[in-house]
């Protein structure tokens, strides 16, 4: 086939326009697509504004339910958990906007992270449903409105209080209470979870720039759960406590920290409570030497050796029971102490002393809390007398040792001042505005953990919930090495708070090479000589554990310097107690002094065995009632120390010493690594 000279030519400008058609067709298409690529990435832009922006409306609905909650508001409680339930279906919306883009690099695990953040969210926000379904039940079960609560809420003063409500009403607010314990229980446990998402969450980088809504929900979740936590326990606690199906009995122990004893403070005044449905059947206190004195006479069991010896205390009475650090010990004393003396009292004895065939729980608290009751409900003024939470524990003393007699009150109604103190009080907490409710929750809480209230129950499903929660004053090690430093104030009148202690544990090889341990208990008098201070004499015993070996004592005394001026060297007891090896001694220390009490021991197996190994733990416990002290630890491992818990300070690392300056204000554990 032949073709003319001319064919190339003819061709070549039709496929030239071929081309540039199709060039143009394509930038036409491309042009068209980028358009496209702008305008759903502006669209993906306010979508992503939007998710946002939902997901902080979300949050602040949730922070606003909470506080409407906590205050009782259910109904704008409701409107604003679905307000924020609104939001986050929002946010879930948009967030599905996105699917289509999430195999690009970012978007996807922002996506996918963003709707697992709503899904914790939507966990919230059907918990607090429940939980408002509690409190609108708890509500109209109580027969007041809402507009009731709002009017109280805004400063009203309550026409309506917790003694206001029939004996039915009460009854039928405990029932359901209890009977809401199992979900609150679920409830604790769902908060658990979405707390542990919600934490990972908090550091996901493909979360930043809401990283502030997780900070902060993470955050809320953590103290909603708590709250949580504490009524589940309310929920089952309080009905039993409040004699819901029978009538409870309560043993109030007044423990005056002024003069520390074992179990809390001197046991100077008790009390019975006994309640039924909610109900106060009945609430007497009493100076504890009326019961005592009352008793003398048939009291046979004899004191602990250390009272006999430093009290001029021969025989054992109630007021002198709480000789064990261990308060549900302490308590199983003061409870067998005061049914012996109570059960020998007269009939006509029994009518002007309070007293009881059985007891059921053992509620001891200090001073120390009853001042954090009084920072809540105010001063009161009870028998002209006006008592501040800066002046409660003095004044008492004061009226109960001098100033009654120039008030020409006998000596034998010397106390009653304290029992128009405690009425006064308990009128005036159920009188609180509900906004105050929490406070008072938050007062026996921080009590609870600094060892100023403690609880016990003759009931041991109830005394274990009560140990598990370690509201129950309890010494029951965990780790493998142990420290309690307990003192016992005899004869030395209220003289505690002008002693200021510290205590140092230290441990190391010796010369031998033998492990052992030291710990150094300071006492600085700061006080001198009046109606309430005096030398400072204890009786003082130091808790280790089992195996350890006692090689010295320094600074024990035979006796104090008025009885004993040579002041002749004391020995130290050497005994079993708790399951710990215990040594006790006696120390006095004159005001204006310093004294030092030094025991020294060899270190038990086991806590060698800790120390060669990986992991060291140690538990200092605080004692019951005592003041936050200073405590020193100074720990020589002889090895590398890679991790500890707490912390110490940046330039004491890289050692083989673990060294720590911190205050005892509660039980504290500590754990070093190598």
């Amino acid at each position: 086939m032949s073709h003319s000279e001319l064919f190339l030519h003819s061709t070549e400008p039709a496929l030239e326009q071929s081309r540039q058609t199709l060039w143009r067709n394509l930038k036409r298409v491309l042009f068209a697509l980028l358009i496209a690529l702008l305008v759903y990435g502006v669209i993906l832009v306010i979508v992503g504004v939007q998710l946002v922006a939902h997901l902080y409306d979300g949050q602040d609905a949730l922070f606003e339910a909470r506080g409407a909650a906590l205050e009782l508001q259910f109904s704008e409680t409701r409107t604003d958990l679905e307000r924020a339930h609104e939001a986050f279906s929002a946010a879930d919306s948009r967030a599905r906007w996105l699917l289509p883009v999430t195999f690009l690099p970012f978007v996807g695990g922002a996506v996918d992270h963003s709707r697992e953040l709503i899904v914790s969210s939507v966990d919230i926000i059907e918990s607090f449903g429940e939980l408002l379904e509690l409190g609108e039940d708890l509500l109209q079960l109580s027969g007041l409105s809402t507009e009731y609560l709002e009017d109280v809420q805004a400063g009203l003063e309550p026409s309506v209080t917790f003694d206001d409500l029939s004996s039915n009403t009460k009854k039928a607010i405990l029932e359901r209470f209890e009977a809401s314990a199992g979900d609150l229980e679920l409830l604790v446990q769902r908060m658990g979870i979405a707390e542990e998402e919600l934490a990972l969450l908090e550091s996901d980088a493909f979360l930043a720039p809401v990283a502030s809504v997780t900070r902060s929900l993470h955050t809320n979740l953590v103290q909603t759960k708590s709250y949580l936590k504490s009524l589940a326990l309310a929920a089952t606690i309080l009905p039993q406590l409040s004699g819901l199906e029978s009538e409870k009995t309560h043993l109030l122990l007044f423990l005056n920290n002024d003069e520390m004893r074992p179990g809390g403070g001197f046991i100077g005044t008790y009390g019975i409570l006994k309640m039924l449905s909610g109900d106060i059947r009945s609430l007497e206190t009493v100076d504890v030497y009326a019961l005592d004195d009352a008793v003398a006479d048939d009291v046979t069991k004899s004191a602990p050796s250390p009272l006999q010896d430093y009290n001029a205390t021969s025989q054992w009475f109630f007021r002198d029971s709480n000789w064990s650090p261990d308060f549900a010990t302490s308590s199983v004393w003061s409870i067998e102490r005061f049914l012996a003396e109570v059960s020998v009292l007269s009939a006509e004895q029994q009518e002007l002393i309070p007293s009881s065939t059985r007891i059921d729980t053992v509620i001891g608290f200090t001073p120390t809390y009853a001042a954090s009751l009084l920072e809540i409900i105010g001063d009161v003024t009870v028998s002209g007398q006006t008592f501040t939470p800066e002046n409660v524990a003095a004044l008492l003393e004061y009226q109960v040792e001098l100033g009654y007699a120039s008030q020409g009150v006998p000596a034998e109604q010397r106390k009653e001042i304290l029992a128009d103190l405690v009425n006064e009080v308990k009128t005036a907490l159920f009188r609180l505005p509900i906004s105050q409710w929490g406070e008072v929750v938050d007062a026996s809480s921080k009590a609870l953990l600094n060892k100023q209230l403690a609880l016990y129950s003759t009931d041991q499903a109830l005394e274990d919930i009560f140990t598990s929660t370690l509201w129950g004053g309890r010494i029951l090690p965990e780790t493998v090495d142990v420290q309690l430093v307990v003192d016992a104030n005899l004869a030395s009148l209220k003289t505690d708070p002008e002693v200021q202690r510290t205590i140092a544990y230290e441990l190391g090889r010796n010369q031998e090479g033998i492990w052992v341990g030291r710990t150094t208990i300071r006492y600085e008098h700061t006080g001198s000589f009046d109606w309430r201070t005096t030398r400072y004499r204890t009786y003082t015993r130091l808790y280790t554990p089992l195996g350890t070996e006692l090689l010295r004592v320094q600074g024990a005394m035979n006796d104090d310097l008025l009885n004993d001026p040579s002041g002749t060297a004391g020995a130290a007891d050497v005994f079993e107690e708790l399951g710990l090896s215990t040594f006790g001694a006696f120390i006095s220390i004159e005001p204006g002094s310093i004294g030092e009490l030094v025991f020294e021991y060899v270190l038990s197996d086991e806590v060698v065995a800790a120390i060669e190994a990986e992991g060291y733990e140690l538990t200092v416990f605080k004692q019951m009632g005592a003041r936050d002290h200073a405590l020193t630890l100074d720990l020589d491992f002889d090895k590398n120390v890679s991790h500890a818990d707490p912390a110490e300070g940046s330039s004491q690392w890289g050692d083989d010493t673990y060294s720590l300056n911190t205050i005892l204000d509660q039980d504290l554990m500590f754990r070093v690594d190598f």
